[in-house]
């Protein structure tokens, strides 16, 4: 008898499915590292070095990693995209915003840009794969309600390293983001890059 096949004869259904489990879990690992490698190869790159800290922190989430390459529903006839895709759309056309005046204001909208939806993103990845129980309808206050919350939650710590490495860019993006009201930001760099935000959405399909 071949040994190779006595060996796996031999092996009880428990050590069976626990090997199954342990490659699934190896595949799932080295398919999040691609994806993780793809987000930072198509991510802005500012020349701030915080910024780019900023989105490796935010994007060491697997769930989160996860989501910006599920594709999502596009238009019958177009070809298929993912959220990744999407942003890194987004944030070419808000960097390259004719509004702003400086260089850190064209990456920090750039970045926004590729940012900002995490939430929802993340939301949508988890209703397709069955993670989120949908019990009944959901209300557009509900789904509005958990996006803000997961917005807020992925961003929350990314940006408190930021505050803490650079305090006044980390003041600006965060009230760019809408995630606090920063007495200390520039009102007008903050609407000279929230406009900036505001026409790149316009012009993504």
């Amino acid at each position: 008898m071949n040994p190779s096949l006595h060996l796996h004869q031999s092996r009880s259904p428990i050590v069976v499915h626990t090997l199954m489990l342990q490659r699934m879990s190896h595949q799932s690992f080295d398919a999040v590292t691609q994806y993780r490698e793809e987000i930072h190869a198509r991510m802005p790159h500012a020349a701030q070095g915080v910024l780019n800290a900023f989105m490796r922190d935010l994007f060491s989430d697997d769930d989160l990693v996860r989501a910006y390459l599920h594709p999502v529903a596009t238009p019958v006839g177009q070809p298929a995209t993912t959220p990744l895709d999407l942003c890194e759309r987004a944030a070419n056309q808000a960097g390259r915003y004719p509004g702003l005046m400086h260089r850190h204001e064209r990456e920090l909208a750039a970045v926004a840009a590729f940012v900002q939806s995490c939430g929802y993103y993340w939301c949508v990845h988890q209703q397709a794969t069955g993670q989120h129980s949908a019990q009944g309808a959901h209300t557009m206050r509900s789904c509005r309600s958990r996006i803000a919350a997961a917005h807020k939650a992925f961003l929350a710590e990314p940006l408190r390293q930021l505050r803490r490495s650079h305090a006044d860019l980390g003041s600006t993006f965060t009230q760019v983001l809408g995630i606090d009201q920063d007495d200390a930001a520039d009102p007008q760099q903050v609407a000279r890059i929230q406009a900036a935000l505001g026409s790149a959405i316009m012009q993504m399909p």
